[in-house]
C-alpha cells in the first residue's frame, strides 16, 4: 500500500553524505544566484535537471509538456530533465560533483541541504524569491536554508498523519480513531481479537526515523538534539515514554513481528494487504488502489499526541513529520542564470498548484491556496499541515539515524530496556556530533 521507494525516501533515507565532511568540496565557498531578467529574451543557456520519481507512474511523462512551455517562454533556453533513482541518490550526486558532470538543478530535501551547503556545491538562491518571499510559508523555506541563506526554493510541501483502515475499525467494533496513544493501546486488543495488527513499526535500520521514532518523541513533547545541536536530547522522559510504548505495541503482539528486522516488502506488507488497522505516520501520496485495500478503505485522521503516557512532558501534542522537496542549483552550474528561470517558472504559483496537485502533495506558496476538496484524503491531509515539523536538521542528520536505530531495534527485540538503549543511542550520538 505503500510506495515505499518514493514516498518514504521522499521523508529521508538513511544515507551517509561524505560531503558534508568535505570530501567533496568542487564549488568552493558556494556562489549566489542572481536575480532573473525580465526579458526572458536576455535569458540563454542550457540546463540540467535531475528529478526523481515522487510519482513512479507519472513523473517521466510529467515534465515533457512543463518543459516545453517553459521554451516556448524562453526560446534561448534548453532545458533537460533526467529522472534518477532514488537509490544511491547522494552517492551518485557526489560522483558527479567530483567528477564536474553535476547537473544545474537537483531536487533536495532538507536534511540533504546543510552537507552540500557546507562545502560549497551549492549556490545562494535567496534572490529568487526576494521579491515574493512572504508567499512561501516561513517554515519551507525555513527548512531550505542553511547559515542564513536560502540553498532551495521550496517545490512541495507533505505530510504524514493518522490513516485508518475504515473496514478494520468496524470489524473491530471501534467507532473512533485513537487521538493518544493510549486509546491506540486501547484498541489493539479489540483488533487482534478481530484478526488485524494495531499498527506496522518498521524498526529496519534502513527505514527513516522521520516517519517512526521521531513522530513519537515530537508526540510526548521531545526533541532529538539540544537547541544548539551538539548534544543529543532523545534520551529523555520523552524518549522513553515513546520507546515503552513502541514495546507495549510489541509485547502484545499487535504489530508485525517481520517489520521489526526485515524492509516491508510490497507484495508481503500487511498494510498493503488490509491487515492493519492504524498507519501512525501515513502518507495518502504513498497510497495505491489495490483489490485488498482500495483508497476508499482508508481515513484520514489527525495525528496522535502521547497523552498522559508514561513519563511524556508538558509539551506533549499531535505532531508529525512533514517535509518539503525544493529545487537546488548547484555552484558549478555554467548556466545558473538560466537555472534560476527554469526553477522560478517551475516554483511559480501555477506550474506549482499543477505539479503539487498531481503528485498528491500540498504547495509551499500562500497565493496557491488548499489544492484538495476537504472531503477528500488529500484535503483532509492538507489541512493538516499546521500539525507537521521537519524536527532538528544539521549537518549529521542523516548519520544519527544510522546510530540510533540499531538501539531502538534492539529494545524492541528484548535485547535492552527503552532506558538502557536510549543511553546507549544517545552515547553513540554524542560521539558522532562531537567528531569534526
Amino acid at each position: 500500500m505503500r510506495i515505499r521507494t518514493a514516498a518514504t525516501l521522499l521523508a529521508a533515507g538513511v544515507v551517509t553524505l561524505t560531503a558534508a565532511c568535505g570530501a567533496v568540496n568542487v564549488g568552493g565557498s558556494g556562489s549566489t544566484v542572481g536575480a532573473v531578467p525580465a526579458n526572458p529574451a536576455k535569458v540563454s543557456g542550457t540546463v540540467t535537471m535531475w528529478i526523481y520519481p515522487i510519482d513512479p507512474t507519472r513523473e517521466q511523462a510529467d515534465w515533457a509538456p512543463r518543459v516545453a512551455a517553459f521554451e516556448r517562454k524562453y526560446p534561448h533556453v534548453k532545458v533537460n530533465v533526467v529522472v534518477q533513482p532514488w537509490a544511491n541518490r547522494d552517492e551518485q550526486l557526489q560522483t558527479a560533483i567530483a567528477g564536474g558532470k553535476a547537473p544545474d538543478v537537483v531536487y533536495m530535501i532538507p536534511d540533504q541541504i546543510p552537507g552540500y551547503a557546507s562545502n560549497g556545491s551549492l549556490a545562494d538562491v535567496s534572490s529568487l524569491v526576494a521579491s515574493d518571499k512572504s508567499d512561501f510559508r516561513p517554515d519551507a523555506l525555513k527548512a531550505l536554508s542553511y547559515g542564513g541563506k536560502l540553498y532551495g526554493v521550496p517545490l512541495l510541501t507533505q505530510v504524514t498523519t493518522l490513516l485508518a483502515n475504515k473496514k478494520a475499525m468496524k470489524a473491530a467494533g471501534i467507532s473512533r480513531a485513537p487521538k493518544t496513544w493510549g486509546d491506540l493501546l486501547a484498541d489493539a486488543p479489540k483488533l487482534k481479537r478481530a484478526g488485524y495488527y494495531a499498527t506496522e513499526y518498521d524498526a529496519d535500520p534502513t527505514q527513516t526515523l522521520n516517519e517512526t521514532f521521531y513522530p513519537l518523541l515530537w508526540q510526548a513533547g521531545g526533541q532529538v538534539l539540544t537547541p544548539d545541536g551538539t548534544k543529543a536530547a532523545f534520551d529523555s522522559a520523552a524518549g522513553v515514554a515513546a520507546l515503552t510504548f513502541l514495546t507495549k505495541l510489541v509485547n502484545g503482539g499487535y504489530v508485525p513481528r517481520d517489520s521489526l528486522t526485515t524492509p516491508p516488502q510490497p507484495d508481503t506488507d500487511p498494510i498493503e494487504q488490509g491487515k492493519v488497522g492504524f498507519v501512525m505516520a501515513g502518507d495518502v501520496a504513498a497510497l495505491i488502489p489495490t483489490k485488498a485495500m482500495p483508497l476508499s478503505g482508508w481515513a484520514v485522521y489527525p495525528p496522535l499526541s502521547a497523552g498522559s503516557a508514561g513519563s511524556a512532558g508538558p509539551g506533549a501534542k499531535p505532531v508529525s513529520y512533514g517535509t518539503v522537496g525544493g529545487l537546488s542549483i548547484l555552484s558549478g552550474s555554467k548556466d545558473k542564470t538560466a537555472a534560476a528561470a527554469w526553477v522560478n517558472w517551475v516554483t511559480s504559483t501555477g506550474q506549482m498548484k499543477s505539479y503539487d496537485k498531481s503528485h498528491h502533495y500540498f504547495p509551499a506558496r500562500s497565493s496557491a491556496g488548499t489544492l484538495f476538496p476537504r472531503s477528500t484524503l488529500e484535503g483532509k491531509e492538507e489541512r493538516l499541515l499546521p500539525d507537521m515539523t521537519i524536527g532538528s536538521i544539521g549537518l549529521k542528520s542523516r548519520q544519527l539515524m544510522g546510530v540510533i536505530s540499531p538501539h531502538i531495534q534492539a529494545a524492541l527485540l528484548g535485547q535492552a530496556t527503552p532506558r538502557q538503549a536510549l543511553s546507549a543511542a544517545a552515547s553513540a550520538a554524542d560521539n558522532l556530533l562531537s567528531r569534526g
